[in-house]
């Protein structure tokens, strides 16, 4: 049996279809499992042993090119569609759209594919719509269509087995340029997103690793993309044994980060969903967007919010008109605290 998967965006999303490509192979062991997935998504899915073939999309870069000219309009449009051709030389059995945009299920409607499934509501294909419940529970719900068995909603994460040797050659060239010394017990803490409306402020994470370090003397290691780099720099300065990581790992090495940590704190962020794979003892902390669709529900995880703000889960990315408070008016006393008791417990 031949199965196809798109799912391309975001991170945290295609980590999140990871249980429905181990239960489709465990019901199906020979069966050929392939992913249409965006390139920065690569290092999420590319040892995942269940997956045959990867068709790897630059999504990002099409979205950001197309209307860019005239030229780099059809450029763009011959280049997306050079993978659809790809994918429509092998005749799938089934074929699922995970991801339920415009740019995915072009791909699903073009596929040459016996049974075609679709998240959302589209024609002419098998439509699986649902709002308000988990969003890796709406995904094993396709499993229904075709009487797989459910396998649980554990994500897999499979990292290379050359990442302890690469993580530290990583670590020896930082230690080039900046003092970087990891010891065995750490705390994670990813204090940023891609929305600004999740994003915690720099006093505001200060404020946090300050009421950690008054319960315990553990080290903290800040992580962010290279875009925090002077946020970054601003929460971790003056305070001893806190490291400012932003920039330095790719999202392997970060991984490998998450997986050996004590514990982790974190917005509602992708190494949150990095978190949750490797069931690390977890904090979350959620404002403007619902834990009921997107939280983490990993065995020792929780989520962290502001008491009585009528505003949140207003799923405002930007410009937020309430000055932020619901991720501002965090209790940091109380979260640390919570934080403590998971690393002690």
């Amino acid at each position: 049996m031949k199965i196809l998967l798109i799912k391309q965006t975001s991170l945290g999303d295609v980590l999140h279809m990871t249980p429905v490509i181990r239960a489709l192979k465990k019901w199906k062991p020979e069966s050929e499992i392939d992913v249409v997935t965006d390139k920065r998504a690569l290092g999420i899915l590319k040892n995942n042993p269940y997956i045959n073939k990867l068709y790897v999309l630059d999504i990002y870069k099409y979205e950001k090119e197309i209307f860019k000219s005239p030229l780099k309009f059809f450029s763009t449009i011959k280049e997306f569609f050079s993978h659809i051709k790809e994918v429509r030389k092998k005749k799938y059995d089934i074929a699922i759209d995970l991801q339920g945009l415009e740019r995915s299920v072009i791909f699903l409607y073009l596929c040459k594919a016996k049974k075609k499934y679709a998240k959302g509501k589209w024609a002419f294909v098998k439509s699986n719509y649902y709002v308000d419940i988990n969003a890796i529970v709406g995904l094993i719900s396709f499993l229904k269509f075709f009487d797989c068995p459910n396998d649980g909603v554990d994500l897999d994460y499979f990292l290379p087995e050359t990442i302890e040797e690469d993580f530290n050659k990583t670590i020896e060239r930082i230690k080039q340029t900046k003092n970087f010394e990891i010891e065995k017990d750490y705390i994670v803490f990813s204090p940023f997103s891609r929305w600004e409306t999740k994003d915690l402020s720099v006093n505001k994470a200060r404020e946090i690793i300050s009421e950690i370090k008054k319960l315990k003397d553990i080290q903290i290691i800040v992580s962010a993309t290279s875009d925090y780099n002077k946020e970054c720099k601003e929460i971790v300065e003056g305070f001893d044994n806190v490291l400012d990581s932003s920039g330095l790992f790719n999202l392997t090495e970060l991984a490998y980060l998450i997986k050996n940590s004590k514990c982790m704190l974190t917005v509602d962020s992708f190494p949150m969903h990095t978190g949750c794979a490797f069931k690390k003892p977890l904090i979350a902390i959620f404002g403007p967007t619902s834990e009921i669709r997107v939280g983490p529900i990993a065995e020792n995880s929780e989520v962290f919010r502001a008491d009585n703000i009528e505003c949140e889960k207003c799923y405002k990315r930007k410009n937020c008109p309430n000055n932020h408070i619901c991720i501002e008016n965090i209790d940091s006393k109380l979260l640390a605290k919570r934080l403590i008791d998971k690393i002690i417990n």
